[in-house]
């Protein structure tokens, strides 16, 4: 299930996301991106919306989809 996850970095930037999350681990979300994947800071992540639907159709939650 993709979410489109927006960040704000060090210079005030922002900058958006759109991915698969595949791990939470010491405040690091990891997202697998079309290309590869990316780390992201907790901290820095402002906003999240789900774009897929579950298989139920239902609404997930983004720090649900994630294991350990």
């Amino acid at each position: 299930m993709r979410f489109a996850i927006d960040t704000v970095d060090d210079a005030g930037a922002d900058r958006i996301y759109i991915g698969t999350p595949i791990r939470l681990r010491d405040h690091r979300l990891t997202l697998r991106l079309r290309d590869g994947e990316v780390s992201i800071d907790t901290s820095k992540i402002i906003d999240w919306f789900q774009i897929d639907r579950s298989t139920t159709r239902e609404r997930a939650d983004l720090f649900d989809c994630v294991s350990g």
